[in-house]
C-alpha cells in the first residue's frame, strides 16, 4: 500500500462565508464539526492540517468561539496540546480548565465541547489505536478520557514535531515514500511515549489536602487549577478527576469558596458594604458579572442582599 501526505493551510483572518467555513470543517478531520461561528462578531480563525498516511494533525487558531464534536466511530486516540490562550472542555467525565502548554489525551469515540473565551492557538494529533496496541502499550493507555501528560515531555516533542513537518510540506518538495513511512512510524512510536507518560492516580487524603489549600488561598488572585495542581506535585488530571468523584470542578470550588467569602464580608459591613471593593478583593474584577455568580449562587443580587439585611 502506499503512503501519502496532504496539507491544508489557512491564514488567520476573518472567517464568515459559508463555503469557506464547510472547506475548514472538512479539513478538520473525522466527524461532523458543530459550532457557532456564524453567531460571533468578527470570528478569526487560521487552520493548519496535515495528513501522513493513518496520522493526522490540525493546528487551529481562533477568537472567542464555542466548537463541538459528537463522538465518531473509530479505533483513533487524540492527544492536544494548547499552545496559546486557553478556556473550557468537557468530555465524559466532565469539564475542565485547559490553559498554554496543556496536554491531554482522549477518545475520538467520545466526542467534546470546547469553549474559548478569548483567543486560542490548540492542537490535535489522531492516530489509530490498533498501532498504538501493536507496539505493546497496556489496555488502560488505550482508552484515556482527558488523561494529562507532564510538562516537558514527549508530548511537546511530538507536537513540534508535527508542526514543523507540516510547514515544511506546505511549500516543500514531495518526500519519498520510504521516507513518508519513516516520518509516520516515528508519529507513532512518540505518540506512544506521550501516553506512557501519564501521571499516577492521586494518593488517599489528596481531595482534602487540595481542598484546604484552595480554602487558604483564595485571596491569592493567581489561584487556579494550575497552581494548585502545581503547588501539591500532581498533574491537573489528576486534581481535576479528584473533584469530579465528588461531583465538583475545581473552578467551580474557587469560585463557591470565593463568593462564600464576600457574602461573609457583606454580612459584617452590612448596608455601608462597598460591594465593588469587596468583590474585587475576593478576585471579582468584573462588577457585572460578579453580580450574576452572586446571584445564581445565593438567588439574589449583592445589592438586594445589603438592602434587606
Amino acid at each position: 500500500m502506499s503512503l501519502d501526505a496532504s496539507v491544508f493551510d489557512r491564514e488567520f483572518k476573518t472567517l464568515s462565508d459559508r463555503g469557506e467555513i464547510a472547506v475548514v470543517e472538512s479539513a478538520m478531520g473525522v466527524g461532523k464539526v458543530h459550532h457557532n461561528w456564524l453567531e460571533m462578531k468578527d470570528f478569526a480563525f487560521g487552520l493548519l492540517a496535515c495528513q501522513v498516511d493513518d496520522v493526522a494533525f490540525v493546528n487551529a487558531r481562533t477568537t472567542s468561539s464555542t466548537v463541538w464534536k459528537e463522538g465518531v466511530p473509530g479505533d483513533f486516540i487524540t492527544i492536544t496540546r494548547v499552545g496559546a490562550g486557553g478556556g473550557t472542555v468537557t468530555l465524559a467525565d466532565g469539564a475542565m480548565d485547559i490553559s498554554a502548554g496543556d496536554a491531554y489525551a482522549s477518545s475520538t469515540a467520545q466526542g467534546f465541547e470546547c469553549l474559548t473565551p478569548l483567543y486560542q492557538d490548540i492542537s490535535l494529533i489522531a492516530v489509530p489505536r490498533p498501532r498504538l496496541r501493536r507496539l505493546g502499550l497496556p489496555e488502560r493507555l488505550l482508552q484515556p478520557n482527558g488523561d494529562f501528560a507532564p510538562p516537558d515531555s514527549a508530548a511537546d516533542v511530538l507536537f513540534d514535531f508535527f508542526h514543523s513537518f507540516a510547514h515544511r510540506m506546505r511549500g516543500g518538495p514531495a518526500l519519498s515514500e520510504k521516507a513518508l513511512a519513516s516520518v509516520n512510524d516515528s508519529l507513532i512510536n512518540m505518540a506512544a511515549a506521550t501516553l506512557e507518560e501519564n501521571a499516577p492516580a492521586a494518593a488517599p487524603g489528596f481531595h482534602a489536602a487540595a481542598k484546604a489549600f484552595i480554602d487558604d488561598h483564595l485571596r491569592d488572585p493567581e489561584l487556579s487549577p494550575a497552581t494548585v495542581a502545581a503547588a501539591l506535585h500532581v498533574s491537573k488530571r489528576t486534581l481535576y478527576r479528584s473533584f469530579a468523584d465528588k461531583g465538583q470542578t475545581v473552578a467551580s470550588y474557587i469560585r463557591t469558596g470565593r463568593l462564600r467569602a464576600v457574602k461573609r464580608e457583606l454580612d459584617v459591613a452590612g448596608a455601608a458594604a462597598n460591594i465593588r471593593e469587596v468583590a474585587v478583593r475576593w478576585g471579582f474584577p468584573n462588577s457585572s458579572y460578579f453580580s450574576k455568580l452572586f446571584r445564581q449562587e445565593f438567588g439574589f443580587t449583592p445589592s438586594e442582599y445589603t438592602r434587606n439585611r
